[in-house]
């Protein structure tokens, strides 16, 4: 049986663009996701493909939908790339967009989009190919966003070292990202498999670790996530019976947020999983690099975490 996270690392070498495909659903409600999947087929006739998790949320209105559109993302749009990849927000909410071939949503702004009718799907073991016949297409003199090992990338100067490049492979902020993003993997895969994004598992397991519960403002900071998504996530976790809000005694502005009884058992289920998969991890360390790696972590979370609460880091 292939090693998942070895095959994953081994992927992760080809340096990919990044791109948000996008369809309209039956009920009219633009769909789009990001994916690194896109490639090109035929010049003639002009033909192109993606492919999809058969996990995906969004699989039944892409096999349904006859038109679909590849928007090739620029590296100004980053930060769109995220969102379109996060599960826990409203997509297209303030994207700039049109309708394409199809009603498949056009976004502004992208390095190049290719309008497609869906012209044949295939079976793809986990994932379902759509394979694309090109409409229509359009350009830009844009520099695409790059990924490559889990992390974004430019493709000038890729690699380089030094002031002049844009991004090094020994740069800390990267090591960092690459770092996580793999250490992470498989964990967040079966995280997706029962329904819970990363988000909800780390508010989660903060208010696990909180017997006086936690407030919103606290949740967002130790979760790194912004206060607005923090408190989305918190509704969610509330209708799903995981947490409750309690005002503090005679204070009427703290509230804290507690995990209920069905959350505890949640927390300790996936607890138990994590550190399935962190002893997975210890495998490829010795004891005293993972000893070494966690102490230096550590104090790098405290000092920028004291700079951060002094202003000093933004």
């Amino acid at each position: 049986m292939t090693d998942r996270t070895a095959f994953r690392t081994a992927l992760g070498r080809f340096v990919t663009g990044v791109t948000v495909v996008t369809a309209v659903a039956e009920t009219g409600e633009p769909v789009g996701l990001t994916a690194n999947s896109f490639n090109s087929v035929s010049l003639d006739p002009p033909l192109v493909l993606w492919s999809l998790s058969r996990r995906s949320a969004s699989l039944p209105v892409f096999e349904r939908a006859s038109h679909f559109a590849v928007n090739v993302l620029s590296v100004e749009q980053k930060a769109l790339s995220d969102r379109f990849a996060r599960r826990d927000v409203d997509r297209f909410r303030g994207v700039s967009w049109h309708p394409g071939a199809g009603g498949a949503p056009v976004l502004a702004g992208c390095a190049a989009v290719f309008e497609c009718r869906c012209e044949q799907r295939f079976e793809g073991g986990d994932h379902v190919i759509f394979l694309g016949h090109v409409e229509r297409f359009d350009h830009e003199e844009r520099t695409p966003l790059a990924f490559h090992a889990g992390a974004y990338a430019r493709p000038e100067g890729y690699g380089e070292t030094g002031a002049e490049g844009v991004l090094s492979n020994h740069d800390l902020l990267h090591l960092l990202a690459r770092a996580a993003t793999l250490a992470g993997a498989s964990f967040h895969e079966e995280l997706e498999q029962t329904g819970i994004s990363a988000p909800v598992w780390r508010v989660l397991a903060l208010l696990a670790d909180a017997p006086d519960g936690l407030t919103v403002g606290e949740i967002a900071a130790r979760a790194v996530l912004k206060q607005p998504t923090a408190s989305r996530i918190i509704d969610r976790m509330e209708a799903d019976g995981h947490v409750v809000r309690a005002r503090e005694g005679d204070d009427r502005r703290r509230v804290a947020v507690r995990p209920t009884p069905a959350g505890h058992a949640l927390a300790r289920r996936l607890s138990e999983r994590m550190r399935a998969h962190e002893a997975a991890l210890r495998t490829i360390q010795t004891p005293s690099e993972a000893a070494i790696l966690k102490r230096g972590l550590d104090v790098l979370i405290g000092r920028l975490s004291a700079l951060r609460d002094s202003g000093g880091v933004r």
